[in-house]
């Protein structure tokens, strides 16, 4: 059997550790997802769908992206054999490496990535899974955290099923670009990729999931009736004058003036 090494709080830090083994200990990488053999398997998913589709037509497949190994994989596939269908990827807002280098026509290393959904937080994507997605992808589309909570609540929702939030990406995209495009009438094949999922992640989940809800964080005065002024000021600042609820309120002071 083999060892399993844990090193690195991201994908980065794993990377340049197992790179370093590579050169110490003569390992050989297998990567993640810059690599023709993987993107190869990882494009079987797209042959897996289309088996199930049989003649019935297929409109937009929707796939997540982290180094874009999975996304060039279906792409191949799909725009081989079903050019009409429509092949985009999704990414988390604060990790958008694939669609920032799209943008600029190179690959593109970020400064920084969220770990919300850090199982597609990587700084760069691969080389060859550019150049796939270059050609072949017909869009990307960008989620926040709080759409990622909707998408993985609406999923539980209508399979009992709990992804983890770089596996929702692909539902939260579908369901803000047909809410984007008002789309209707069409089918689409949505890749729900992983539930590894953090139990202590699920409570701040399913509050950040409350589409209704928000988290506001702000300064107010320290003197009295300030909070009640804030209740007003947030209460009624909409054009249909309608009162808004404070559920909850975490004071904390700052300073003599501020809290």
């Amino acid at each position: 059997g083999g060892n399993v090494l844990l090193d690195g709080d991201n994908y980065t830090e794993a990377y340049e550790r197992a790179m370093s083994l590579v050169k110490s200990e003569g390992k050989t990488l297998v990567h993640p997802f810059d690599d023709p053999l993987v993107i190869a398997g990882q494009g079987t998913i797209a042959m897996e769908i289309m088996k199930q589709f049989g003649e019935e037509p297929l409109d937009a497949i929707f796939v997540c992206c982290g180094g874009g190994g999975m996304l060039s994989g279906i792409a191949v596939f799909i725009k081989t054999l079903y050019p009409e269908t429509k092949v985009i990827g999704v990414e988390a807002s604060d990790a958008a490496g694939m669609t920032k280098s799209l943008e600029e026509g190179k690959v593109v290393t970020l400064d920084h990535v969220g770990i919300f959904a850090d199982g597609a937080a990587v700084k760069t994507v691969g080389e060859q899974t550019f150049e796939i997605c270059k050609d072949l992808v017909d869009e990307m589309v960008l989620v926040d955290s709080d759409e990622i909570c909707q998408a993985i609540r609406d999923t539980y929702y209508d399979t009992r099923t709990i992804m983890e939030p770089a596996g929702a990406l692909a539902m939260a995209g579908a369901a803000k670009y047909v809410q984007a495009t008002s789309t209707s009438a069409q089918n689409f094949a949505v890749i729900c990729s992983g539930a590894n999922m953090d139990f202590n992640q699920l409570r701040y989940i399913s509050d950040r999931a409350e589409s209704n809800e928000k988290l506001v964080a702000i300064n107010i005065p320290e003197v009295p009736g300030a909070f009640k002024q804030l209740y007003y000021d947030l209460a009624y600042c909409n054009v249909k004058n309608t009162p808004r609820a404070i559920t909850e309120f975490t004071y904390r002071l700052g300073d003599d003036a501020l809290a």
